[in-house]
């Protein structure tokens, strides 16, 4: 697989997406992105540019470490997990965090190698897509949270109509809510996300990609093109993001609608816009 197109764009002051791959941009041997979580505590309690980056650039680190070799996805994440524990520990020593502190997380989905064979595993939202060497598609793009996420945008939507715009303002009175439905990351019953906590490997998803023809990952931020905005069918995305520059040019697209529809009037969100990632990986033709 060769690296056809890759893009991250930050929405705000910090980009809390990130990327990678190993191999050469000519034979891929594994791929990822991930999409932090945006903090609710108020502050930023850690070092980097807010609690999310920092997770998301340790699990970068750890991964450009532990994906190049044979290890099983299983023990990947298990070594990844183990690898931002130390971290954890290392970095809050001393800190004085509030009771309900909200910790660090980021959405994860890591597509790798293995002989001719591909596997993936995902936590959280983030999308993944293959096409197979016979044409079909596969897509796993499912959210645990759509129904939160739909009442969530239209409480917001309420505060908009008052004259509430800020983002800051909405997420300090929705932040009730909003940590008790991370209340229940990595529970029965709940769902995976990436974090400094050994839960986190009971609740990935595997999936066996057999022998993909071409492979996009990306953050729900980049898949908004879709699902929020209608700009692109589930096709349509994976075909334009093939495309020389298709990432690119998705991107733009997705930000020119956020820019016109600054009030989130038009397509109802909970924010104006999202940071925004996206890899995409071809075969051989």
């Amino acid at each position: 697989m060769r690296l056809a197109g890759a893009v991250s764009e930050r929405s705000g002051a910090v980009n809390e997406d990130g990327w990678g791959f190993l191999g050469s941009p000519e034979d891929v041997t594994a791929a990822w992105v991930f999409d932090g979580v945006t903090g609710i505590n108020g502050r930023n309690y850690l070092m980097g540019d807010s609690d999310a980056a920092w997770l998301v650039g340790r699990a970068h680190g750890h991964l450009l470490r532990l994906a190049g070799g044979n290890l099983p996805l299983g023990e990947i994440l298990a070594q990844l997990v183990k690898g931002l524990i130390a971290d954890w520990h290392g970095i809050s020593a001393g800190l004085a965090l509030p009771a309900d502190y909200d910790p660090p997380a980021a959405c994860l989905v890591l597509a790798k190698r293995y002989g001719y064979g591909w596997k993936a595993l995902r936590l959280g939202d983030s999308c993944l897509m293959v096409r197979n060497t016979d044409g079909a598609h596969r897509l796993a793009v499912a959210s645990p949270n759509n129904s939160f996420d739909h009442w969530l945008a239209g409480e917001a939507a309420k505060r908009r109509a008052a004259g509430v715009l800020d983002v800051k303002t909405l997420l300090a009175e929705f932040a009730p809510q909003l940590k008790k439905g991370r209340a229940g990351r990595n529970t029965p019953g709940g769902y995976g996300i990436l974090e400094a906590s050994a839960a986190a490997t009971a609740y990935a998803e595997y999936l066996d990609l057999g022998l993909p023809g071409d492979i996009l990952l990306c953050t729900d931020g980049y898949y908004r093109a879709v699902d929020h905005y209608r700009l692109y069918d589930d096709q349509s995305l994976f075909a334009t993001s093939g495309e020389a520059g298709g990432v690119a040019r998705v991107l733009a697209a997705l930000r020119a609608v956020e820019a016109g529809d600054p009030a989130c009037q038009t397509y109802p969100r909970f924010k104006p816009a999202d940071d925004a990632t996206a890899v995409m990986l071809r075969g051989s033709r």
